[in-house]
């Protein structure tokens, strides 16, 4: 990772350069067309007997190109940010996702020890500055693909694809799924009642 940040440093670094160099030998020339324009006008020509008309004209056309290498600079501004910012999330996202397996124990600890209550929920706030938020799923909630994984079918009083255990919870960072809720899927459980009417239906057939 450091690696790759060093390697858009360096880009960036060389651009910065190229583009400042260009700027540099543009405005070179436009002094220098400005100069001669300025210092050796003789009835509508200088000494060497170059129109100054075209002087105007070539310094409008180096003022184009400045315009334009200023134009570029600051969309290389704007892709270097860009960069840097896709960095930054994406190293935050790697520390964080890393962190998830020990909020899970905290979240279980708790369960059996309060004392760990304080550790989670201060772990958790530093967590949730950075964009980290829970995926809100409870039972009986139908199953939502793009939100959760389904990791065993158990038999309950709930519908069928209802939501029948949440074993560990899912997590969002910012506007991106960083892990999927995990859950059990419930299969209708069947009655006495049903069992023994369709065990009837069979022994007719």
């Amino acid at each position: 990772m450091d690696k790759k940040h060093s390697n858009i440093n360096q880009k960036n670094d060389e651009l910065k350069a190229k583009i400042a160099a260009q700027n540099e030998e543009t405005r070179a020339k436009i002094h220098a067309q400005n100069e001669e324009k300025n210092g050796f006008k003789v009835e509508g020509k200088d000494k060497t007997g170059c129109n100054c008309e075209d002087k105007n004209k070539k310094i409008e056309e180096l003022t184009i190109d400045l315009k334009r290498i200023q134009a570029e600079f600051e969309n290389y501004q704007k892709r270097s940010e860009k960069q840097n910012m896709e960095f930054r999330q994406y190293a935050s996202a790697s520390i964080i996702s890393d962190l998830l397996p020990v909020v899970d124990s905290l979240e279980q600890g708790i369960k059996h020890n309060k004392e760990l209550v304080l550790v989670y929920e201060q772990l958790l706030s530093i967590l949730n500055k950075s964009g980290l938020k829970k995926i809100e799923v409870n039972v009986g909630d139908e199953f939502d693909h793009e939100n959760m994984e389904c990791l065993m079918q158990e038999e309950s009083e709930l519908a069928d694809g209802k939501v029948a255990q949440v074993l560990s919870t899912g997590y969002m960072l910012k506007d991106k799924i960083l892990r999927l809720t995990k859950i059990s899927i419930s299969k209708k459980k069947e009655n006495k009642k049903e069992c023994k009417e369709k065990d009837e239906k069979m022994e007719e057939n």
